[in-house]
């Protein structure tokens, strides 16, 4: 399902947060649409939504794609390099390096 909504976001230009794109998402990859639709639109599935969009405020998320990485109960925010992710890894390493010395 993730790859057929990356696929739809990316490719197509469809817009993910919209139930008709994941509906032909879940078609794409033989789902049972009404089943699918049902509970997408369950309370407990708005209730998951919800919680997870308080999740990444509370990280300092708003906009996506984002990198944060949790170390010792705190928040750090990775900057993305889509060209070489080894930058990515050396600030985590570097974050971890620096954060270790004072515990």
């Amino acid at each position: 399902m993730i790859r057929a909504i990356q696929i739809a976001y990316y490719q197509q230009a469809k817009n993910p947060s919209l139930p008709e794109t994941l509906q032909a998402c879940a078609r794409e990859i033989c789902l049972d649409v009404e089943t699918f639709s049902e509970d997408l639109k369950s309370p407990a599935i708005e209730s998951e939504l919800q919680q997870q969009i308080q999740r990444a405020r509370s990280m300092d998320v708003y906009s996506y794609p984002s990198l944060r990485l949790v170390h010792n109960n705190t928040v750090f925010p990775i900057a993305i390099d889509y060209l070489d992710h080894r930058t990515m890894l050396d600030e985590i390493k570097t974050i971890e390096s620096v954060a270790s010395h004072f515990n």
